[in-house]
This record gives C-alpha cells, sequence and structure tokens, in this order.
C-alpha cells in the first residue's frame, strides 16, 4: 500500500472511532447503533487472559453482544428503568495511537482509549485499547466487530460495566 493510500485509510478509520467516542459521549446510543453492521458483535474479554486472543469459547467474557443485544444493551440504557445508569453516567471517551490496515477483506484497526465515568460523586477510569474490524457498505465504514481490551488487572473499584465503552 502506497504511503498516501495508508494515511488516507488511517483518517477514515480515525474519524469512524472519534465518531462513535462522540455519540457514546453525548448518549446518542440509537445513533450509535448506526455505525454498525447488521450482523455486528461487540465483546469485551476478561481482564485475566491475552484479550488480544482471548475467545468467547475458552474464556468468560465480560461482554459478548451480537447485534441483536447490542440493541438490547442500547434500550435498557436508554429506559427511565435503568437504575444503572439513571441519572446516566456522564462519560468522556478519548480514542488515540490509532493504526489500520487492509486484511483478509476488512480492516482491521487497533487504537488505545481511556474512558472516563462520572456519577454519584465517583469517577473511574477504563484504559485498554480496541480491536476494530472493519467493512465498506455502500462508500461508509461500518463497525463488522469491536473488541475492548481492559488494561486493567480486575474492574474493581469500577466492579461492573455499565456503559458503552
Amino acid at each position: 500500500m502506497m504511503l498516501h493510500e495508508a494515511i488516507l485509510l488511517r483518517l477514515s478509520v480515525e474519524e469512524l472511532l472519534f465518531r462513535e467516542a462522540d455519540l457514546l459521549d453525548r448518549w446518542e446510543l440509537n445513533e450509535w447503533l448506526t455505525l454498525y453492521t447488521g450482523d455486528a458483535r461487540y465483546f469485551v474479554p476478561p481482564s485475566d487472559v491475552d484479550g488480544d486472543t482471548a475467545s468467547p469459547d475458552t474464556s468468560l467474557f465480560y461482554i459478548i453482544d451480537d447485534r441483536k443485544r447490542m440493541e438490547e444493551r442500547v434500550l435498557r440504557l436508554t429506559k427511565i428503568g435503568a437504575h444503572s445508569e439513571q441519572p446516566r453516567s456522564k462519560v468522556r471517551h478519548l480514542v488515540s495511537n490509532v493504526r489500520a490496515e487492509r486484511r483478509d477483506g476488512a480492516i482491521h484497526a487497533r487504537s488505545s482509549f481511556a474512558v472516563w465515568r462520572s456519577k454519584d460523586t465517583t469517577s473511574d477510569v477504563f484504559v485498554g485499547h480496541y480491536l476494530h474490524e472493519l467493512v465498506e457498505i455502500d462508500g461508509a465504514l461500518r463497525i463488522a466487530k469491536k473488541t475492548c481490551v481492559l488494561d486493567m488487572e480486575a474492574l474493581r473499584p469500577h466492579a461492573r460495566i455499565s456503559i458503552i465503552l
């Protein structure tokens, strides 16, 4: 791949990842779903295994959602009865160090993240890296798979993930 092609690819991927972060920060969860394919998957592997290679077939994941479960998660989080997020958390997603390459008929991206969550006078930060599998549909990039690999030994003091990383 030529240098300018690689730069254009990275810029396109960055734009998508930055848009995703902005939608999550503004709690535009239904709009966030439109960034994903109809068969998308959203994973958060356990922190005690290599998250880059972990498989839901051999490890108990914190989150393992297909598109339907993603839609159900958004529905739960936007309902008044979502006790864990009413009032909703204030969140800020920072995405950096984006790398992208075309491989196996898809675009594979890796980036670093820090997600701050503030609620009930407590602020927590989730740190790690994202692995995205992207596809082009009608000239636009869409997310087919997102894996959030936490660079934390445990979820404590967080104890749970009630937001979308």
